[in-house]
């Protein structure tokens, strides 16, 4: 019963495997398309606000006041260089100011009452002397037409009556100057004087300026590139300053994995110089232009010549991981 129970099973499967004629082939099983899962991205990690800051001012770095890792506040000096001439230069301007201004405001308020007394009392006395300077040349006068003087001695009285009388002009017209205030065009030349000051005491300040390094906003020291004492030409770095706070994830997919990236999935992070640790993100922002790869991948089998689109992916506020390093993105499509 058993062999006969064998037997049949037997011819059933060669009826199933070689049918005969007429009869339908099996149906063969369903094929499965392998399903994508995630999608892998190169990036970076970024922060929103990060400057080198570089030297407006060519000479020796003569301080340095921060250290790397210090946090600094917006407009805190971070570094100097030495200008000492700049500062010599910088206060006398600050003295030429300070007397273009006083004597505008002198000319301005006029002469006081004290000056006016003074001058009128020199008139008055320049006056006395014109009347005995003319007394006398007239007395001479007539004792040059009597004969009873030399021709010289008569000279000498008419000299002095010249200079008494050029002496009464200028008092008197000192007088009047002083009774009548400075004149406009005086005032006018004073006020440019002013001004012409104050441009250059602050044209002195803003190169002055050019030698002090201060922090552009609230952040932190990321990396310092030169020490005290260095040398530096204009244009040169000296440090780094970032804020932390808002760091984030630059990465780039490749053309071919656009279509299945969109805002909000999850994302997984890693980086090769934190084995072992893994962090999770989303996509918080798609840009919307294709570009070159720029960020070039550490294994070289994974570095493909597509065009990419950048993207940009949140990162956890306690990721111990620094602006610049390389990591790994996973991007979920479940």
């Amino acid at each position: 019963m058993k062999t006969r129970y064998i037997t049949l099973l037997a011819m059933t499967g060669l009826f199933l495997l070689f049918p005969p004629d007429g009869y339908p082939a099996a149906p063969a099983p369903p094929a499965t398309k392998s399903e994508i899962v995630a999608v892998y991205a190169y990036g970076i990690v970024e922060a929103r606000h990060h400057s080198t800051l570089s030297a407006k001012f060519p000479g020796k770095l003569e301080k340095s006041l921060v250290q790397e890792g210090e946090k600094v506040k917006k407009g805190q000096l971070l570094a100097q260089f030495e200008a000492r001439d700049l500062e010599a230069q910088n206060k006398v301007a600050a003295t030429a100011i300070e007397i273009a201004a006083a004597a505008l405001a002198e000319a301005e308020a006029g002469a006081r009452p004290q000056e006016i007394k003074a001058a009128a009392e020199q008139l008055a006395e320049a006056d006395a002397q014109l009347a005995k300077a003319k007394a006398d040349w007239k007395r001479y006068e007539r004792l040059l037409a009597g004969k009873a003087v030399a021709t010289s001695d008569w000279e000498q009285y008419r000299l002095r009556l010249d200079s008494a009388q050029a002496n009464r002009n200028g008092a008197h017209q000192r007088l009047l100057l002083l009774q009548e205030g400075t004149r406009p065009e005086t005032v006018a030349v004073l006020k440019k004087r002013l001004q012409l000051a104050r441009a250059e005491a602050d044209h002195s300040a803003a190169v002055l300026d050019n030698a002090r390094l201060t922090a552009p906003y609230d952040g932190v020291i990321t990396r310092k590139h030169r020490e005290e004492g260095e040398a530096l030409d204009i244009g040169q770095p000296v440090m780094d300053i970032a804020t932390l706070d808002d760091r984030y994830i630059r990465a780039e997919i490749d053309e071919t994995d656009i279509g299945r990236v969109r805002t909000g999935q999850a994302v997984q992070i890693t980086a090769d110089g934190f084995p072992g640790l893994t962090f999770e993100g989303k996509v918080i922002e798609i840009k919307q232009q294709m570009g070159p790869k720029k960020l070039i991948p550490t294994d070289p089998a994974k570095i493909i010549d597509y065009k990419v689109l950048d993207l940009e992916v949140s990162l956890p506020p306690d990721c111990p991981f620094p602006i610049k390093l390389p990591v790994n993105v996973h991007i979920s499509l479940k």
